[in-house]
């Protein structure tokens, strides 16, 4: 496991450098540019791969349920952890925030794909299981918790979250090869051969744009980082562990789930945060500290949970 997250973290080093190493460079705008690419190109064309390659079976409603338990669990303890505390609203809405929601692509799916060389598919369907939920998740329920923190509830951020969620590419790469599939009719090895070329190239964009919006500031005030840190790295796990084993759900589906579970913020609540007016400056210490520390506590809970 350390080879693996070393070369993940050398990656995301990198990006996280190129702002200072490449003067010329316009390190939000290739960010940008990056991550529309992979949402649109490179990882609708794995989602159909996966889905069109992995024989489907009840884990294709297990894992949702267990993410949505997982993110509804955190949730509700990160609100009665930061409730009483005496914090500015905002900072309070964007901890919760940060305490559920996981980067379960751009992270979780490099992070498994190297744990799991040999099941590279199945754990890929996981990742995409667990994205198609817990995106909505944070673009519907995020929002609306968001905007009851922040106190600039407006219809249209949430009228655009909904738009965002039905217009997701990697849902409907997943209806499509359903499609397919169900309908019995062959697929033509030459797009077989273009979707695995560009999946290849997921997990070296997804970690060089991870490591890209990462940068580097004075933590001040951290305890409250900490706490939504643990959360979402320490308790996450645990109760998608409980919820998945509850289910039925099982290995491989069972171990990538629970390392799922354990993965850091989502980069997408940045964004949300923005949006509703929470407290970015904060959050952004949450997620590059909750981010550098879960290079350690996944090989931690992985040897701890599994071995």
């Amino acid at each position: 496991m350390t080879p693996v997250l070393l070369a993940l973290g050398l990656i995301a080093l990198i990006g996280s450098l190129l702002r200072y190493m490449v003067a010329d460079l316009d390190v939000e705008a290739a960010r940008r540019t990056i991550g529309v690419l992979v949402l649109n190109v490179f990882l609708p064309a794995l989602v159909f791969r996966v889905i069109c390659s992995v024989p489907t079976g009840p884990e294709m409603l297990q894992i949702p349920l267990v993410m949505a338990i997982g993110v509804g669990c955190c949730l509700a303890l990160a609100l009665l952890i930061f409730r009483p505390l005496a914090l500015r609203s905002e900072e309070k809405g964007a901890l919760i925030l940060a305490s559920a929601f996981g980067n379960v692509t751009y992270l979780g799916l490099p992070v498994l794909q190297g744990l799991f060389p040999a099941l590279a598919l199945q754990v890929a369907k996981v990742a995409i299981l667990s994205e198609v939920t817990t995106t909505p998740l944070n673009l519907s329920v995020g929002v609306a918790l968001g905007e009851s923190f922040s106190g600039n509830v407006s219809s249209g951020v949430l009228r655009q979250a909904i738009r965002a969620v039905i217009t997701m590419p990697a849902l409907w790469a997943i209806v499509l090869a359903l499609a397919w599939t169900g309908s019995g009719i062959p697929i033509p090895g030459f797009l077989m051969e273009a979707t695995r070329i560009l999946g290849n190239t997921v997990t070296g964009l997804m970690m060089l744009s991870l490591g890209m919006g990462l940068r580097y500031r004075r933590i001040h005030q951290p305890l409250p980082l900490l706490l939504a840190s643990a959360i979402k790295l320490l308790v996450s796990p645990l109760v998608i562990l409980a919820a998945a084993r509850w289910i039925g759900l099982q290995d491989p589906y069972l171990q990538a789930v629970v390392l799922e579970g354990g993965m850091p913020t989502q980069l997408l609540t940045f964004v949300i945060a923005d949006r509703v007016g929470l407290d970015v400056e904060r959050l952004a210490l949450c997620i590059l500290l909750n981010t550098a520390a879960s290079f350690l506590t996944i090989p931690l809970l992985h040897g701890w949970l599994f071995s």
